[in-house]
This record gives structure tokens, sequence and C-alpha cells, in this order.
């Protein structure tokens, strides 16, 4: 009794501080959207499941996730530099420079979609022998890949983060899977073909892209940032070196991130077979919905590092750290708790006993992203330190090193299973790195300002 008012004494005194409060604030606003979100994902997933069975279900999803791939490959991923220099910019009150921040990772978001529009036309006829597509699936993958040109939209995303406007964020966010939701419902009570879901996914993802970047650019009018803007696009860099850098090893660690889940479902196709996929993703994207406040928190984070690594107030920044990562513990514990109690019949009432086998994904990919979620406040804290490079070399290693091998030595022996035991070992092996290294670089920020 006396352990938990401790715990409730000490969790009222770090939500007394203002930026702690602002943080969970944001993630509130976001997890509004999510929990909205959540609900509609969900109803679409189980409306599919049980619509379509596990081999069409599977194959909808390796088509859905191909077009992930090629976007996370050829886009550029730049909120965390619109984060990182936009404070610089605004902290200093440079319209100007913010002006051409704006402009550069823009013309990159533009740049990298219509490359990956022209990769994704060309790959599919290469890779769709592979995980058990016909002429007519490759077809569907080639149509799908030129999505991507209407959802680059990188920059908006990290402009409402650094504006505060995650409400805005929490409302777009939210539309996608509603929209979802509308058009495999009406899918499904017309008996539409198998294309009809894809274009349903097609649809709700252009029109949530469309929005975001409407509500970026005006709230940046709003906020009299456009004032003074030109088209001219010489010397963009020049106001913040170091950008081009930061944006590649960001991008990068980025890609990393969301290829190694979605390269996963696809590896798995390969080893084990479109129903073995459909398995793993439907485990994964359950695991997501339940692990999403993590993300969130993360996103609502970031801006707030940015700020105190602006001012120099590197105890604010550590404390920060420590505050963080300790209530994603509780709450990863929580959740793995959750999970191992109630997937199972989770499972079997929303998409049948035919995806019961999807259980232990589910619970050990949970485990793995309560494990990841403890040192969430990791990769954001590297990037407001400017060491981007540093989480992009940790998660290399351990994917090349642990994570890449088991899953390919696991999911040949024990399927999806198998393949959540690998993404368990590669968030631990991370965690411990990223938690390391980023003690030891804030350390030495500490001491710098104190000589």
């Amino acid at each position: 009794m006396q352990i938990a008012v401790k715990v409730g004494q000490t969790l009222r005194h770090w939500f007394g501080d203002g930026v702690f409060r602002r943080i969970f604030k944001n993630a509130g606003f976001m997890l509004g959207g999510r929990a909205a979100t959540g609900l509609f994902s969900l109803g679409t997933l189980t409306l599919c499941a049980r619509t379509l069975g596990v081999e069409q279900f599977g194959i909808l999803v390796l088509v859905q996730t191909y077009g992930q791939v090629i976007a996370t490959l050829a886009t550029f991923q730049s909120p965390q530099a619109v984060i990182r220099f936009g404070a610089i910019s605004l902290q200093r009150d440079d319209t100007s420079g913010f002006q051409s921040l704006l402009k550069f990772v823009t013309l990159l978001d533009l740049a990298g979609g219509i490359a990956a529009v022209i990769v994704g036309y060309f790959i599919a006829p290469l890779v769709g022998p592979y995980v058990g597509w016909n002429a007519e699936v490759i077809g569907y993958a080639q149509l799908y890949s030129f999505l991507v040109f209407f959802t680059a939209c990188a920059t908006p995303t990290g402009v409402l983060r650094l504006l505060d406007r995650f409400d805005m964020l929490a409302v777009q966010t939210t539309m996608i899977p509603l929209l979802r939701l509308v058009g495999i419902s009406i899918a499904v009570l017309t008996k539409a073909p198998f294309w009809a879901y894809l274009l349903a996914w097609f649809f709700a993802q252009m029109a949530g892209g469309a929005t975001l970047t409407f509500l970026a650019w005006r709230e940046v009018y709003r906020r009299k940032r456009l004032a003074g803007w030109t088209f001219s696009l010489s010397n963009l860099q020049d106001a913040h070196p170091g950008v081009l850098r930061f944006l590649v090893q960001t991008n990068l660690y980025s890609a990393l991130l969301i290829l190694t889940g979605h390269a996963s479902t696809f590896l798995i196709g390969y080893l084990a077979g479109p129903s073995a996929a459909g398995l793993y993703k439907l485990g994964r994207d359950a695991a997501t919905v339940l692990t999403k406040p993590a993300e969130l928190l993360n996103q609502s984070i970031y801006p707030e590092f940015a700020r105190l690594g602006s001012r120099d107030s590197w105890h604010e920044f550590a404390r920060l750290i420590l505050r963080g990562a300790a209530v994603a513990a509780g709450a990863g514990a929580v959740m793995v708790v959750v999970v191992v109690t109630f997937g199972s019949p989770f499972l079997r009432a929303f998409f049948g006993e035919q995806f019961a086998g999807a259980y232990v994904p589910l619970v050990l990919l949970v485990a793995a992203a309560g494990v990841s979620i403890i040192g969430f406040p990791m990769d954001a804290a590297l990037f407001a330190l400017g060491r981007a490079g540093i989480p992009l070399r940790v998660s290399t290693s351990v994917i090349v090193v642990v994570q890449l091998p088991l899953l390919v030595f696991l999911t040949r022996t024990y399927g999806s299973a198998g393949a959540g035991f690998a993404v368990l070992a590669g968030a631990i092996a991370t965690v411990m790195t990223m938690t390391l290294l980023t003690v030891s670089q804030l350390r030495q920020r500490t001491e710098t300002v104190a000589a």
C-alpha cells in the first residue's frame, strides 16, 4: 500500500512539470484519435479476414505491405529534420530560415514520391512470383504503387508536431481508417471482387495525405511564417548546416525500422507462404493497436527534447528521459499482461477460429513492443542531440547480427511464431545498446556545458 501511495505522489510531482504535462496532453490528443483509429482498423481487419479467408487475406496484406515497403525505401522521412532544425529557426525567430527548411524537405518529399512510384511499378513483376502472386495480383500491386505519390507528406507531419498542433494530427489520423472501413464495408455488402478491397485502402490513404498537407500549410500561414515567401530554390541548406546529413541518417533509420516490420511480413510470405504472412500481419496489427500510445509519446516528446536542446538545458533533458522511460515501462508491463490473458479469446471472437494461430505471434510481438517502449525516449533524445547516426548504426547492427538471422531460421522452423521470437530478441538487444549510448552522449554534453 505504501508503495502505491509513493508511486502516486511521484507521478503527481512529475505531472506538475509543465513540459511533462504538455507531452502527455499532446499524446492524449493523438491517443483519442488513435483509439478511434484502433476501433476502425479492427473493424476493417475483421471484415477482411472473415470475408476473404486466410489465403486471400494474406494476399491483400502482401500487396498493401508491398506499397508501404516501396514508399519507405524511396521517400524521405523528414519530420525529424523539420522538428530539430525548425525549432532552432523558431527560437531565433528566423522566418526566412524556416521557409528554406520547408522548401528543402518538401522538394525531397516530392522527388522521393516520384521515385517510389517508378520503382514500385517496375519491381512488382520481379517480386510477385516469389510470394505467390499471379499476373492479376501483380497488376494490382503496380497500380497500388501510385498511392505513394499522393501520400508523400512527411513534411506536413513534422510541421504540425513542431507547431504543437497534435489535435489536427489526431483528426487526420482518424480520417484514414474511417474512410477505409466505409470502403471495405461497401465492398463486403456488395460482394465486390478482390480489387475493390485494395481500392478502398487506396482512396482512404490518398484522402488522408491530401488533408494532412492542407492542414499543415494552413497552420504555417496562420502563424504568419509565410510572410515574404519566395519560390527561389537557391542555397536552401545555408541556413541549416548539416541538415542533409541529418536527413540522410534519420531517413535511413526510419526506413530501417519501418522496412523491418513490413519486410518481415514479406519474408514470412516467401519462407512460409501467404497464410503464415497473414497470421503474422494480424498479430502485428493487433499489437500495433495496443502499443500505439508509446509511439504517440515518442512523437510528442521529441519536440520537447528539441526545444530543451536548443537551450542547452541538459539536466532537464536527462530528467525527461528518466521519467518518460519509467512511465513507459509500467504501461508496457500492463499491456503484456492484458494480451497474455485476453489475446486468444480476442482473436477468436473478432477474426474466427481459423485465425487463432495468431495468438503466439501476438503475445511475442506485444512483448517486443513492451520492451521497445521502455527505450522510447532514447531515439528522440539522440535525434535532438544531433546524433541520428547512433540509432541508425545500432538498429542496423541488431538487425544484421540478431534479428534477421533469427527471423530466417525460426520462421522456417516455427512459422509466424518463430518470427515473433526474432522480433523480441531484436527489441531486447536494441534497447540495451541504445540506453548505454544515450547515457554516454548526454554525459558528454553535460560535462561540456559545465566546463
